[in-house]
């Protein structure tokens, strides 16, 4: 059997075995892939031209929608600019072979108002050409099932992949070198964002926001999340790994992440979210943040290393509460200062507020306090059992300011504690002796019991 160029790229594409159907003789020209769709030659395109082939593509496309079948576009280099894709498209190229790059800055592929449509195998470069605030290489709006695998994102002007409304599936893909940020969906449908490699990006790697609080049901998994920048500054939007914000029911779990500019996984006003199984090295803020107006959240069996602070979960003020922090172990929560920061933070192991269980932890080497339950007024029903605590300033810290308390510091074990133990504080001012040595009337309200301390 001959092996023509068309048989040589299927083979490629779906493996050696597909070379003999997709080289037999007689095979119609319109059918070059045989049953697994069109070639985009056909039409026009030409790799390593240096002319814009958006009408090309986009003709291709037209077709092989029409005939419910994908397009393959073989290796090489082609210069487009704002293609259409239509219902149904299923556009595949040669994994790290075939490559997009962009004919004029912005987006180089578009999806809107669509029920389904697909990207395999693609490379697409922007050339780093600066683009309008979240302008994607690839954008999808109000699609019910977009399919992004084994893709590559390069030298965004922006983000690489933009969602909104949108659900689907973004998996086994490469981002880098975005002057934004990797993926931004905004008011998701449910999407998985599972398997993915991010690295290199001005201010922030996967974000997931919504207009409005909402259930967003998406799936944060198994990414790898590599040099997050804070560009833009501020103190909290930017320098994230993975940022959640108003999205609700929301699943972080398996990911991990290093040198992050503040935070690993930062969850703004979601409710419901939880944070699972996750490892981070080296964030310069705090590592695992759910703030503001959230309800309900579960951080637990993270590993966190190296970082100015492990976990914040706060602002009782603005209604964030309900919360578990379990099995998790933090580690060198260093007080220092945050990129463009002005002034030092953390050194604390982990801060909550209101009802919230602290549970099953280890917490070694914290500058300034291994846990420290409520701030100011912002001090609610709080507990924290079954810890391990070691080498910090203060063991754990409770806040003594609001007049009616409830706190339960029980079967904890607390080693070398430089100010104490179990110390009740006053907007961060120590005011108590070690309640795990002698009660104190000031501590009215909260219960320090059975704890081990060396």
């Amino acid at each position: 059997m001959a092996l023509s160029r068309r048989s040589l790229l299927a083979a490629a594409l779906f493996g050696t075995g597909a070379v003999p159907l997709l080289s037999a003789p007689g095979q119609a020209q319109a059918r070059a892939l045989g049953q697994f769709g069109l070639e985009a030659a056909q039409f026009g395109l030409r790799p390593g031209s240096t002319d814009d082939q958006s009408r090309q593509l986009q003709n291709a496309l037209g077709e092989a929608a029409k005939r419910d079948a994908p397009l393959v576009v073989a290796p090489g280099r082609y210069r487009i600019a704002n293609v259409i894709l239509p219902e149904g498209a299923r556009l595949i190229g040669v994994p790290g072979a075939t490559q997009f790059v962009t004919a004029q800055g912005g987006p180089m592929l578009l999806a809107r108002r669509i029920k389904r449509a697909s990207l395999s195998g693609l490379s697409l470069d922007g050339l780093d050409i600066p683009a309008t605030q979240k302008s994607g290489l690839v954008s999808a709006e109000e699609v019910l099932d977009f399919s992004v695998s084994d893709c590559e994102f390069a030298n965004a002007g922006s983000v690489g992949l933009v969602l909104g409304r949108t659900a689907g599936r973004i998996q086994l893909n490469r981002f880098r070198s975005m002057r934004d940020s990797a993926l931004f969906s905004l008011d998701s449908r449910g999407v998985s964002i599972e398997q993915n490699q991010v690295e290199d990006c001005g201010n922030n790697g996967i974000q997931l926001w919504r207009s409005q609080p909402g259930d967003d049901q998406s799936i944060v998994r198994s990414n790898r999340i590599n040099r997050i920048r804070s560009d833009a500054g501020g103190d909290g939007p930017n320098g994230n790994g993975i940022s959640l914000y108003k999205a609700g029911g929301v699943i972080i779990e398996g990911n991990t992440l290093r040198d992050c500019a503040l935070t690993f996984i930062r969850n703004n006003s979601g409710s419901g979210v939880q944070i699972l199984g996750n490892q981070g090295r080296r964030c310069g803020e705090v590592a695992l943040y759910s703030e503001f107006a959230f309800e309900g959240a579960i951080i637990a069996n993270n590993l966190v290393e190296d970082c100015a602070q492990g976990a914040d979960i706060t602002n009782f003020d603005l209604g964030g509460r309900l919360s578990v922090f379990a099995n998790n172990i933090i580690r060198n929560a260093q007080k220092g200062l945050a990129p463009k920061g002005k002034g030092p933070v953390g050194g604390i192991g982990v801060h909550v507020e209101a009802e919230a269980t602290v549970t099953g932890n280890v917490i070694e080497n914290a500058s300034e306090i291994g846990i420290s339950l409520g701030w100011s007024w912002g001090m609610r029903n709080l507990v924290a059992t079954g810890n391990m605590v070691r080498k910090t300033g203060i063991g754990i810290s409770v806040s003594l300011v609001p007049k009616e308390r409830n706190t339960l510091i029980a079967n904890n074990v607390i080693a070398e504690a430089l100010k104490g133990a179990v110390l009740g504080t006053e907007y961060g001012k120590i005011v108590t002796g070690d309640l795990t040595k002698a009660a104190d009337a000031r501590a009215a309200g909260v219960r320090v019991e059975n704890n081990a301390v060396q």
